[in-house]
């Protein structure tokens, strides 16, 4: 099955991020070395790191029509960080991945199962 693993953090973590530290290169490398292992095992289906969230836009609808506004979909603490999309074998298989995120970055992991049909719309569908 395909799942969408999103992985959060802080806003002020964010802000406060220095490209130069060790712990940024740690987290780099990590998840460089993850997506090494991910893509050998075929798993891996894609992954981006994604910018900081000033540079976002969000499209909604409004009477008018679709209208742009600058930032993220909601005001939260947290921050989209990054996005993979992998394709495991059972549950378990992307709750371990998800969990050497977590431990390896602290980043907060939602796991979000894709939809391979109408089946997938609801848990009770």
């Amino acid at each position: 099955m395909k799942y969408l693993l999103l992985a959060y953090g802080d806003q002020t973590d964010w802000d406060a991020v220095d490209v130069n530290s060790p712990e940024f290169l740690a987290a780099c490398k990590f998840y460089e070395d993850l997506a090494a292992e991910l893509t050998a095992t075929g798993e891996l289906l894609g992954t981006e790191g994604l910018a900081h969230p000033a540079l976002s836009r969000t499209v909604r609808r409004t009477a008018a029509g679709p209208v742009a506004s600058d930032g993220p979909f909601a005001e939260s603490k947290e921050v989209l960080a990054s996005f993979a999309i992998v394709d495991c074998d059972s549950h378990d298989r992307v709750m371990a991945i998800a969990a050497r995120i977590v431990d390896a970055v602290g980043e907060t992991v939602e796991v979000r199962p894709i939809m391979a049909g109408p089946e997938d719309v609801r848990p009770d569908s």
